[in-house]
Protein backbone atom coordinates (compact mmCIF):
# COMPACT_ATOMS: atom_id res chain seq x y z
CA UNK A 1 0.00 0.00 0.00
CA UNK A 2 1.26 3.75 -0.78
CA UNK A 3 1.92 6.02 2.06
CA UNK A 4 -1.52 8.27 3.03
CA UNK A 5 0.23 11.29 1.75
CA UNK A 6 0.81 9.58 -1.94
CA UNK A 7 -2.10 7.98 -1.91
CA UNK A 8 -4.18 11.47 -1.04
CA UNK A 9 -2.64 12.98 -3.86
CA UNK A 10 -3.25 10.16 -6.50
CA UNK A 11 -6.67 10.12 -5.78
CA UNK A 12 -7.24 13.98 -6.11
CA UNK A 13 -5.16 13.88 -9.25
CA UNK A 14 -7.32 10.87 -10.90
CA UNK A 15 -10.53 13.14 -9.24
CA UNK A 16 -9.28 16.23 -10.79
CA UNK A 17 -9.17 14.50 -14.12
CA UNK A 18 -12.36 12.92 -14.36
CA UNK A 19 -13.89 16.21 -13.17
CA UNK A 20 -15.19 14.29 -9.79
CA UNK A 21 -16.95 15.80 -7.05
CA UNK A 22 -16.16 12.75 -4.43
CA UNK A 23 -13.96 10.28 -4.77
CA UNK A 24 -13.52 7.30 -2.11
CA UNK A 25 -10.61 4.27 -1.58
CA UNK A 26 -11.11 1.56 1.15
CA UNK A 27 -8.46 -1.03 1.75
CA UNK A 28 -8.72 -3.42 4.57
CA UNK A 29 -9.32 -1.23 7.62
CA UNK A 30 -7.67 2.06 5.35
CA UNK A 31 -10.76 4.68 4.13
CA UNK A 32 -9.83 7.68 2.44
CA UNK A 33 -12.26 9.78 1.27
CA UNK A 34 -11.80 13.38 -0.65
CA UNK A 35 -14.53 15.10 -1.23
CA UNK A 36 -14.22 18.61 -3.43
CA UNK A 37 -16.38 21.93 -3.13
CA UNK A 38 -17.24 23.06 -6.43
CA UNK A 39 -16.73 26.21 -8.02
CA UNK A 40 -19.71 28.47 -8.66
CA UNK A 41 -19.18 29.81 -12.27
CA UNK A 42 -21.58 32.23 -13.98
CA UNK A 43 -21.87 31.28 -17.90
CA UNK A 44 -23.02 33.69 -20.36
CA UNK A 45 -26.28 33.65 -21.92
CA UNK A 46 -26.04 32.87 -25.92
CA UNK A 47 -28.35 35.06 -27.84
CA UNK A 48 -29.90 33.42 -31.13
CA UNK A 49 -32.46 34.51 -33.56
CA UNK A 50 -36.34 32.04 -33.05
CA UNK A 51 -37.31 29.91 -34.76
CA UNK A 52 -33.69 28.44 -35.59
CA UNK A 53 -33.95 25.82 -33.58
CA UNK A 54 -31.27 23.30 -33.23
CA UNK A 55 -32.27 19.93 -33.06
CA UNK A 56 -30.87 17.85 -30.77
CA UNK A 57 -29.27 14.62 -32.01
CA UNK A 58 -31.47 11.75 -30.80
CA UNK A 59 -30.01 8.98 -28.35
CA UNK A 60 -29.51 5.57 -29.17
CA UNK A 61 -31.42 4.41 -25.95
CA UNK A 62 -35.25 5.04 -26.95
CA UNK A 63 -36.58 7.44 -23.91
CA UNK A 64 -40.13 6.96 -22.37
CA UNK A 65 -42.94 9.48 -23.75
CA UNK A 66 -43.23 12.36 -21.43
CA UNK A 67 -46.38 13.18 -19.88
CA UNK A 68 -47.85 15.61 -22.21
CA UNK A 69 -47.82 19.60 -20.55
CA UNK A 70 -48.80 22.81 -20.86
CA UNK A 71 -45.99 23.91 -23.24
CA UNK A 72 -45.11 27.66 -24.10
CA UNK A 73 -45.85 29.12 -27.26
CA UNK A 74 -42.53 29.34 -29.54
CA UNK A 75 -40.50 32.38 -28.80
CA UNK A 76 -41.38 35.18 -32.07
CA UNK A 77 -38.22 37.37 -31.15
CA UNK A 78 -34.89 37.11 -29.58
CA UNK A 79 -34.16 34.39 -27.00
CA UNK A 80 -31.76 33.93 -24.14
CA UNK A 81 -31.10 30.10 -24.83
CA UNK A 82 -29.80 27.84 -21.92
CA UNK A 83 -26.13 27.16 -22.80
CA UNK A 84 -26.49 23.35 -20.82
CA UNK A 85 -29.10 21.12 -19.40
CA UNK A 86 -30.08 21.32 -16.18
CA UNK A 87 -32.70 22.95 -13.35
CA UNK A 88 -34.21 26.13 -14.27
CA UNK A 89 -34.69 28.33 -11.11
CA UNK A 90 -36.00 32.10 -11.30
CA UNK A 91 -35.01 33.16 -8.15
CA UNK A 92 -32.00 32.26 -6.03
CA UNK A 93 -34.18 30.91 -3.28
CA UNK A 94 -37.46 29.76 -2.65
CA UNK A 95 -39.47 32.46 -1.58
CA UNK A 96 -36.48 35.05 -2.94
CA UNK A 97 -37.32 38.25 -5.38
CA UNK A 98 -37.21 36.79 -9.29
CA UNK A 99 -33.83 37.40 -10.69
CA UNK A 100 -36.04 39.02 -13.44
CA UNK A 101 -39.81 39.35 -14.87
CA UNK A 102 -41.26 40.08 -18.00
CA UNK A 103 -41.50 43.72 -18.22
CA UNK A 104 -38.58 44.36 -16.73
CA UNK A 105 -35.68 45.59 -18.05
CA UNK A 106 -32.33 44.35 -17.27
CA UNK A 107 -28.44 45.33 -17.85
CA UNK A 108 -25.93 43.82 -19.25
CA UNK A 109 -24.66 41.03 -16.95
CA UNK A 110 -27.44 40.98 -14.79
CA UNK A 111 -28.39 37.63 -13.73
CA UNK A 112 -31.18 36.46 -15.20
CA UNK A 113 -31.86 33.02 -13.81
CA UNK A 114 -29.95 29.77 -12.13
CA UNK A 115 -29.56 26.36 -14.47
CA UNK A 116 -28.38 23.55 -12.07
CA UNK A 117 -26.07 21.12 -13.67
CA UNK A 118 -24.36 18.55 -11.49
CA UNK A 119 -24.98 20.24 -8.25
CA UNK A 120 -23.40 23.34 -9.68
CA UNK A 121 -25.34 26.73 -9.61
CA UNK A 122 -24.88 28.17 -12.96
CA UNK A 123 -25.90 31.98 -13.35
CA UNK A 124 -27.37 32.86 -16.51
CA UNK A 125 -26.58 36.55 -17.50
CA UNK A 126 -28.16 38.83 -20.21
CA UNK A 127 -25.56 40.24 -22.74
CA UNK A 128 -27.17 42.96 -23.50
CA UNK A 129 -29.68 45.76 -22.38
CA UNK A 130 -32.71 44.21 -22.61
CA UNK A 131 -36.47 44.16 -22.06
CA UNK A 132 -37.82 40.65 -21.00
CA UNK A 133 -40.80 40.01 -23.07
CA UNK A 134 -41.93 36.52 -21.79
CA UNK A 135 -40.22 33.59 -19.71
CA UNK A 136 -40.40 30.76 -21.89
CA UNK A 137 -39.34 28.14 -19.00
CA UNK A 138 -41.30 27.00 -15.76
CA UNK A 139 -39.62 27.25 -12.20
CA UNK A 140 -37.65 24.50 -11.26
CA UNK A 141 -38.20 22.49 -14.75
CA UNK A 142 -35.37 20.37 -16.40
CA UNK A 143 -34.39 22.33 -19.79
CA UNK A 144 -32.35 20.97 -22.33
CA UNK A 145 -28.93 22.29 -23.70
CA UNK A 146 -30.13 25.29 -25.84
CA UNK A 147 -33.70 26.16 -24.92
CA UNK A 148 -35.29 28.90 -24.89
CA UNK A 149 -35.71 30.61 -21.55
CA UNK A 150 -36.32 34.00 -22.25
CA UNK A 151 -38.11 36.02 -25.03
CA UNK A 152 -36.62 39.57 -25.07
CA UNK A 153 -36.29 42.90 -27.02
CA UNK A 154 -32.89 43.89 -27.21
CA UNK A 155 -32.62 48.18 -25.65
Amino acid sequence: MQEPVELARELARIARENQLAEIEYREANTVLRLIFEPKRRAVQAQTVLAPAATPLVADAVPRPEAEPGPSAPPARGLTVCSPLAGVFYRAPRPNAPLFAEEGQQVATGQTLCIVEAMKLMNEITSECPMRILRVLAENAQVVEAGQALFEYEAL
